[in-house]
């Protein structure tokens, strides 16, 4: 059967069995109300399910709120389902449905791919993904209000909301609070790659595009679910997400807190024969004395206590407690040793008494797991769509271990945004990217920084200049405090200023603004961001680079120390966009001055080294624009009496050049050959005691002259602000609604942070 008729099948069904609205993956309202249960006997049926609540008089206080309340789970497709993922899942999801919940599985196939599960083929995990669904119908789950929704599809319908949000959780936090998450993968925080930063962002702004009341995951999960909770504190969102954390069930093998779908052996599988269940469980460990409760188990549980606690650590008990004696069929006792339990306490008690054998809980454990589970294998061995499900999986899981095995895994194909069509094959590109917002309003000073990058492109014979605005990237590193429309407005007015000082020198700008940009595919764009700061792994072509903590902190802007999970995500950011600009383009070179460097170089060294000029231009880098050493502070929107004032009272001492603002200024102005050059530069008139009237022609004249102190701040400062004045005039032309508007937006909030301080 094909993948697609496959994936119709799968639709139909979980449409068949959820109703119509599923498959859209809308938010849905069950149609009935949760039986006839109390409010006090459905929390007590929810609060069955965890191991841990935070917290139980939210959790009352949600129930008395609402007939019908969303709940959720994530799950990699990653080729294998264990029983606790199975059985176990089955029970928790038909009690939370049972007390009125809508339970909203996220198949994390976005995750998957970031995890290299399956080869990293998206195909192959969506295919794997439909199997985990076969799997819970045939474990007795409840699909009635059950929803099924795919990452991939549900972040492209809502990209601005989703990625927006997931900037925002990473500007409300450093980067060490999120680094405490990444044991969601497994990962130690000592050896984390950047992209791996990501994933906890991402899940957590899964629970708020989901629209998630209750985070019903795993205790180890419970780190993210409570990022997501302080996310709430953080921003001011009243009602918090509620944490309903499962028990993890113990690996087989001695000291393995949970199972570990990496060792087939710590765990019974869902495709496991009767055969193999009896070999794990009869190798299983199986301890009659307690040990002291490890640092791993307290971290699963969320047990932060210094206090000792001894525990039975016995994987075998565990089985029987929470996937025998309560099943998705009920409740149910087993017999050991001619001994018959409806509870695990008085088991586990008999058994460290001596009373019940190992040997005899072995094989009561044994027959009833086989029991349980023949429902499942029946499922799969009579139901067509099923049968070929599964026999696609095995392909896809042998030839990726072919793949792996003979050294062949193919390079993945290039997925990225791409800025520039096809047709610009033959272009020559001139990059400036724009300053990010520091707080303060645009001044003609950036505006003029700009400028000279694009001046100094044309005079490189680029055909298509373009100014680059980052403003999801300003957003995440929380610059103008995190506001989307005061920085829009930012962007919005330096990319008017500056095509209006272009259009004065004849010079055609494309002002692209980064989130519109990622848009148009954002799939493919924050794809890109994930594979930039992927780990090292083999492929047809070598090792491919990756890019970790260590590498952002070195490069990141003059001035700047690696602290916030910002600074990782825009960099990542940085490094896709310069991917999505130079696809489809002859050559590309980005013009800043030297501050900037470093965070340019190292988007040109990944490109480099993960393409070597093949698929995509490898970027020029020219760091020799000037930037100013104390900028006076011309702000657009402002009158000119009010510029003038300004250029007049600023600093300017008697030979003076390492700090003289107009010097710098005026500096500017020739670099962006604002000046009519058929006359002098500037026209000095002053006393003859000070040398009397003279006319500079350079402006290299007029710094030497200045600090011999032959020129007097007296003279130079009303002849350079008479051509500087003149030289920026179409700034001050800037005058229509819309533009006033942004300043307005800018002034306001400026005025507003004024005041907090």
């Amino acid at each position: 059967m094909e993948h697609d008729d496959l994936a119709t099948v799968i639709q139909k069904y979980v449409a068949k069995r959820s109703g119509p609205d599923a498959v859209q993956q809308e938010e849905v309202q069950s149609s009935t109300s949760p039986n006839s249960l109390s409010i006090e006997e459905r929390f007590k049926l929810l609060r069955s399910v965890g191991e841990e609540c935070q917290t139980e008089p939210e959790l009352m206080d949600l129930l008395k709120r609402k007939a019908t309340f969303n709940l959720y789970d994530g799950f990699e497709p990653s080729g294998r389902m264990h029983i606790a993922q199975g059985l176990f899942k089955s029970v928790n999801v038909n009690k939370c449905t049972e007390a009125g919940g809508i339970f909203k599985f996220y198949v994390a196939d976005w995750f998957a791919l970031m995890n290299d599960k399956m080869g990293g083929d998206l195909k192959k995990i969506k295919d794997t993904g439909m199997y985990f669904v076969h799997v819970w119908k045939s474990c007795g789950m409840k699909m009635e209000n059950v929803r099924f929704i795919w990452a991939s599809d549900f972040i492209e319908e809502n990209a601005t909301e989703y990625w927006t949000k997931m900037l925002d959780i990473s500007r409300v936090n450093n980067l060490g609070r999120v680094k405490r998450c990444c044991t969601i993968m497994g990962r130690e925080e000592g050896n984390l790659t950047a992209a791996q930063i990501l994933y906890p962002l991402m899940q957590c702004t899964d629970i708020f595009i989901l629209q998630a009341n209750i985070c019903q995951l795993g205790v180890d999960q419970r780190k993210v679910n409570m990022l997501a909770r302080e996310y709430c504190g953080s921003v001011g969102i009243k009602y918090k997400p509620i944490i309903l954390s499962h028990h993890m069930l113990m690996g087989l093998k001695a000291g393995q807190a949970k199972m570990s779908k990496s060792d087939p052996d710590s765990a019974v599988f869902m495709e496991d024969t009767p055969e193999d269940v009896r070999r794990k469980i009869t190798n299983a460990a199986c301890p009659k004395e307690k040990e002291k409760k490890s640092a791993k188990q307290k971290e699963l549980q969320g047990d932060d206590s210094v206090a000792e606690e001894w525990v039975l650590n016995n994987p075998v008990i565990d089985y029987v407690r929470y996937l025998i004696l309560e099943n998705s069929k009920g409740r149910h006792s087993i017999e050991v040793d001619g001994l018959t339990y409806d509870e695990a306490d008085s088991l586990e008690r008999d058994f460290i008494e001596g009373k019940i054998s190992e040997k005899g809980l072995k094989e009561a454990c044994i027959e009833r797991l086989n029991q349980i589970m023949a429902a499942c294998r029946k499922h799969f061995a009579e139901d067509k769509e099923a049968r070929e499900l599964v026999a696609l999986v095995e392909q896809h899981k042998a030839e990726v271990q072919r793949e792996k095995d003979a050294g062949t895994v193919k390079a993945a194909p290039l997925r990225s945004l791409q800025v520039f069509t096809e047709s610009s094959a033959s272009a020559s590109v001139g990059v400036v990217f724009a300053p990010r917002p520091e707080g303060g309003a645009v001044t003609a000073e950036e505006v003029l920084c700009v400028l000279q990058g694009l001046v100094r492109a044309k005079k490189d014979q680029k055909k298509r200049l373009v100014l680059w605005c980052e403003d999801w990237s300003s957003f995440t590193l929380d610059r103008m405090k995190g506001d989307l429309k005061v920085i829009a407005a930012y962007f919005g007015i330096l990319g008017e200023a500056v095509k209006t000082m272009a259009s004065v020198l004849k010079l055609e700008v494309e002002v692209k603004l980064q989130s519109e940009e990622i848009l148009r595919n954002p799939n493919m764009y924050w794809i890109s961001v994930i594979d930039a700061g992927r780990k090292k792994r083999q492929s047809s072509s070598g090792e491919e680079p990756m890019i970790g903590l260590d590498e952002v902190g070195a490069h990141l802007p003059a001035g700047e120390t690696l602290s916030e999970s910002g600074q990782v995500v825009s960099t990542l950011m940085h490094v896709a966009d310069l991917l999505a600009l130079c696809r489809g383009v002859k050559d590309l070179t980005i013009y800043s001055d030297a501050s900037f460097e470093k965070h340019h170089s190292l988007g040109q060294k990944y490109l480099q080294d993960k393409f070597d000029g093949k698929e995509v231009c490898i970027p020029k880098i020219d760091a020799t624009c000037k930037s100013l050493k104390s900028p006076i502070g011309l702000t657009l929107g402002e009158g000119e009496s009010v510029w003038n004032s300004k250029m007049k009272k600023c600093y300017c001492l008697e030979g003076e050049l390492a700090e003289n603002p107009l010097m710098d200024l005026l500096s500017l102005v020739v670099s962006c050959q604002l000046l009519d050059t058929s006359g002098p530069l500037l026209e000095v008139r002053q006393k003859a005691e000070h040398g009397g009237d003279k006319d500079y022609l350079s402006l290299q004249e007029v710094e030497k002259s200045f600090a011999s102190k032959e020129l007097h701040p007296s003279a130079f400062k009303p002849a350079a602000q008479d051509r500087v004045k003149r030289a920026l005039a179409p700034l001050q032309q800037l005058k229509d609604a819309a533009f006033k508007k942004m300043c307005t937006t800018v002034d306001t909030f400026i005025k507003a942070q004024s005041k907090k301080r």
